[in-house]
């Protein structure tokens, strides 16, 4: 599906918008994480996303006063419904690919109404930091140029090589 979302080109764009900024793990493979949907009257839905617990490794900003610890739950824009006969479908919104567990990433996180963290700038607010999600990577040539020139941005700004 497509979103309508505000999209960074630059590192200092991305980290200004967020709010918290972590290096952390998915502990659950995808299948087994809290899938959401929500749906009008009339059975269309209305809504999706999967909560997915992080295991943090190091913040690099955080609110005054929240305390992120060492676990933490974030929401991503993609899930799996059940429809008709128990056929489980997987809907995403603008080709995001899930966080595989076990993989490190550095995240971009905005606080929701909720109270909830979701990631911004869809696939480029998340970066693949051990090159154990091939899928982190888009396949188109000017896409990969681009998230390839934002990662090393964040690369160099956090010191993470």
């Amino acid at each position: 599906m497509d979103a309508k979302y505000i999209a960074f080109d630059t590192i200092e764009e991305l980290d200004q918008a967020a709010d918290v900024i972590v290096i952390g793990s998915p502990i659950k493979d995808f299948e087994d994480r809290e899938h959401m949907a929500q749906y009008f009257e009339d059975g269309m839905i209305q809504d999706f996303y999967t909560m997915t617990e992080l295991r943090i490794e190091k913040v690099i900003k955080q609110p005054d006063g929240i305390d992120i610890g060492e676990m933490m739950e974030l929401i991503e824009p993609l899930s799996i419904i059940e429809e008709s006969g128990n056929q489980k479908t997987k809907i995403i919104m603008d080709d995001y690919r899930e966080l595989k567990k076990g993989s490190r990433y550095i995240l971009f996180l905005k606080d929701n109404t909720f109270g909830q963290y979701s990631i911004i700038n869809m696939n480029n607010g998340k970066f693949n930091l051990d090159n154990t999600d091939d899928s982190d990577m888009p396949m188109g040539q000017q896409d990969l140029a681009f998230k390839t020139s934002l990662k090393n941005q964040v690369l160099r700004k956090y010191d993470l090589y």
